[in-house]
């Protein structure tokens, strides 16, 4: 009998809690009772009657994405804020405008305004001046694309 990796096992047994992890793939198959799965199935339950059966879902990241939901619209609003905010749309135009798609676009806005996502402080309803980083040449471009 051949080792089976524990990523290619379907279904995980934990006998200290009593229940039955399977993937969807595995319950999917366990439907049809020609297959292996509908047998391992009515066995565990056949055997362990308490046997709790629960269906594994994707691993969730373990760091949330800080440009989530980031979008030009967003963009804008943010920079508005800023007292600069006319020097600062001008050059998000011209970001926009370098034809290179809404990753190179992301990237430059994070890295115009690496701390966005934090709780801003106001000074007289605006943000503070930033000062802009400029509109990268060609060979920046590419790696910013590929940054976002």
């Amino acid at each position: 009998m051949a080792k089976i990796s524990k990523r290619e096992l379907n279904y995980r047994v934990d006998f200290t809690k009593m229940t039955l992890t399977m993937t969807a793939d595995f319950a999917d198959k366990a439907y049809n009772p020609a297959t292996d799965e509908y047998e391992i199935l009515t066995r565990l339950k056949k055997d362990f009657p308490n046997l709790r059966i629960v269906r594994k879902t994707h691993r969730s990241p373990k760091t949330a994405n800080p440009a989530k939901g980031l979008t030009y619209e967003r963009m804008e609003k943010y920079i508005r804020l800023h007292e600069n905010a006319d020097e600062l749309l001008d050059l998000f135009q011209k970001v926009q405008s370098a034809g290179r798609g809404y990753p190179y676009v992301k990237a430059w806005f994070v890295k115009q305004f690496p701390n966005y996502n934090d709780i801003p402080n106001f000074v007289n309803g605006k943000l503070r001046i930033v000062e802009p980083v400029e509109v990268p040449n060609a060979e920046e471009n590419e790696e910013l694309a590929e940054a976002g």
